[in-house]
């Protein structure tokens, strides 16, 4: 089997700038809160611990690759 060693530099894509001038939740315009309460009970419902068989299934497919 062919072996390739591949590399991957570090980029820069979000600059010091960026975090400086980011918003806080204070900051957050009417709008802004009222989007996100509107959404806010469906990201609530996003399960983030996945099965046991999904699991599972990940680990087969990648012995199979």
């Amino acid at each position: 089997m062919l072996m390739m060693k591949t590399l991957t530099s570090p980029s820069n894509s979000l600059q010091p700038e960026v975090f400086k001038s980011s918003k806080s939740a204070e900051d957050l315009g009417d709008d802004d809160l009222r989007f996100y309460e509107f959404i806010k009970p469906d990201l609530n419902k996003i399960d983030f611990k996945p099965s046991w068989a999904s699991v599972m299934k990940i680990l087969n497919y990648s012995k199979s690759v």
